[in-house]
């Protein structure tokens, strides 16, 4: 190919932001452009190019900056773009998985989900190797192989277990009800049997009231409860289960997790009993056994904690065995030994092999690691790997492969998602798809003219613990906890004080709660903290919280081309008569 002429991705991305320049983008975000000149100066005399430090005698690239992007900004319409931007503006300065700069987590999905360097393995063109979901003509799953569809819709996710909460899991839903015009996929079934474990849906996902109708219609629900609430309210079969305090498990600690990726160790923890279990509660591996035992899955569920589904290590490896017996009933105890067995075996490379008693009166095994793990970049450079950045060529090329496998099985209704899939991402008026949703729903637009977003708290984060008073008196001492926060002049236009009863209205229905006023938010924004509007689970209930799920639209519009969605929906206020409330 050395007759073809080209140009650099790079000289690609200088023409194609040429565009979109702060005068522009003034006009946009309300930021002026002297402002956006200047945080772009900052951020890049922040980034301290060509300054280096040395980990463990090795010399790497010293990038002290970062962006962060937060809830609502990071999933849904718009998303893309904002995440390809924070990612490239890393890759510009050398910051990305690089010491001061832009870091990932937990693996999700490349295999191995335990180690982000293992999963590091050469793909085409230099690449790391990613295992996209098939788009060509003989592989493409044109049928759905789970409710989601993300093996037929959304390629990047792959197809592993956690492959299935990243898809379009409101499609399960939505399709319940209403299939899009020429969706020539098979009608969704319900569930024969429908398992619930610590999760309460009919309040924590959107148009709350919708989801608990078709929770009704299930054929038979099985629900691992502690307390009723809305799901396991409609519960055929209510289990009792060993609460944290009262059961085992072996977890994972330090190394690069989550949010707590500067750790200097990494090992396993012993969670034990601090109480015995109480009533008729049961262990949830003894739970699990007996699930298998009774389906007559036994030997496939031994089989499966062997290869490492007890979520620590593989019970076989190379220079050792502690694998159960597939055909045989393993106890609890019996289980977790053999995890302990294998997980020090593993983290001290056979130097020490622990068993379930050692670690009853330790607690937890941990063995040091360097540094150099923190980062990416180093295991990237090694085997010769580059970022997949500006120019995302598979990116596109899955796309318009995906498009004519839905257009060949005459399919358009996911043609808006598709535009999403872009080499170099464009501009799209993102607020706009909120208006057009609106508008096809039957509703007016100025009907609605204010913006309700929904965040995450320290004290409540998922709203899963929300029944428990001490949350709730913690939570008091912080503003923005006790309902509705609004700008006060907003407020002040809707003859509303602080501590008032409102309305917050959408097309699909109403929330009420107290109005927290506040001038740190935009005068079209309303904020509600966590997920509330509970209407069964004891204490819960009483507190008259309001909830954005309550009122959020599952639409097909505001889904993008990953299957995710935004906690926005547009709204109207008004405050009620001391009468009414």
């Amino acid at each position: 190919m050395g007759s073809v002429e080209g140009v650099t991705a790079f000289t690609r991305l200088v023409e194609h932001i040429e565009k979109y320049s702060p005068e522009w983008a003034e006009g946009i975000c309300d930021v002026p452009a002297a402002n956006i000149r200047r945080i772009a100066h900052e951020y890049l005399e922040a980034a301290s190019v060509g300054a280096t430090t040395v980990i463990d005698g090795v010399t790497l690239p010293l990038r002290p900056v970062a962006v962060i992007l937060g809830k609502s900004v990071n999933n849904g319409w718009g998303a893309f773009e904002c995440c390809w931007a924070r990612t490239m503006l890393a890759v510009l300065v050398g910051a990305l998985e690089n010491p001061g700069g832009t870091l990932g987590t937990t693996v999700r999905l490349n295999r191995p989900h335990d180690n982000r360097h293992k999963s590091v393995l050469p793909g085409e063109d230099g690449f790391m190797a990613q295992k996209f979901n098939a788009t060509d003509k003989a592989n493409w799953a044109v049928k759905p192989t789970g409710r989601n569809m993300h093996k037929t819709l959304v390629p990047i996710v792959g197809n592993t277990a956690w492959s299935q909460a990243l898809g379009p899991t409101q499609l399960a839903w939505m399709f319940q009800r209403e299939q899009p015009a020429g969706s020539n996929m098979p009608q969704p079934t319900l569930p024969d049997v429908w398992f619930i474990y610590r999760t309460n849906p009919a309040i924590s996902f959107w148009e709350t009231q919708t989801l608990v109708k078709t929770i009704a219609t299930f054929p038979f629900t099985v629900a691992f409860a502690y307390t009723v609430d809305e799901t396991n309210y409609m519960a055929d079969l209510l289990l009792p289960e060993a609460t944290d305090l009262e059961s085992v498990q072996m977890i994972r600690v330090g190394g690069t997790k989550f949010m707590e990726q500067f750790w200097d160790h990494k090992g396993v923890a012993l969670r034990q009993p601090a109480v015995a279990a109480q009533g008729d509660t049961r262990d949830f591996t003894w739970i699990t056994n007996e699930l298998a035992r009774r389906t007559g899955l036994l030997e496939q569920y031994n089989e499966a904690i062997n290869r490492g589904a007890a979520g620590v290590s593989p019970l076989k490896g190379a220079n050792y065995d502690f694998s159960l017996d597939p055909k045989g009933e393993h106890a609890p105890e019996v289980v977790w030994d053999a995890v302990c067995r294998a997980a020090t075996t593993v983290l001290s490379e056979g130097r020490e092999t622990l068993d379930l008693s050692w670690f009853k009166e330790h607690g937890f095994y941990t063995v040091p690691m360097s540094r150099l793990e923190w980062y990416l970049s180093p295991t990237m450079e090694k085997q010769g790997l580059r970022y997949e950045l500006p120019y995302q060529e598979r990116l596109l090329r899955v796309g318009r492969e995906l498009r004519n496998r839905l257009h060949e099985n005459k399919m358009a209704w996911w043609d808006e998602q598709l535009s999403e899939y872009a080499a170099l991402p464009e501009w799209h008026d993102v607020p706009g798809r909120w208006d057009a949703a609106l508008v096809n729903a039957g509703a007016k637009v100025e009907d609605f003219p204010l913006w309700l977003l929904a965040s995450k708290s320290m004290q409540y984060h998922a709203g899963g613990n929300v029944g428990i008073e001490l949350m709730r008196e913690v939570s008091q001492n912080i503003r923005g906890h006790a309902g509705v926060i609004m700008n006060a002049k907003t407020a002040a236009r809707y003859g509303i004080a602080d501590g008032d009863r409102i309305e917050v209205r959408s097309h699909i229905g109403a929330t009420y709660g107290a109005a927290v006023l506040a001038q740190g938010i935009r005068p079209d924004t309303l904020v509600i903290l966590g997920q509330f509007d509970h209407w069964a689970q004891p204490y819960a209930k009483d507190l008259d919280m309001p909830s954005l799920n309550t009122i959020a639209p599952m639409s097909l519009e505001l889904t993008d081309a990953t299957g995710s969605g935004a906690d926005i929906v547009k709204v109207q206020v008004r405050k009620i008569a001391e009468a009414t409330a």
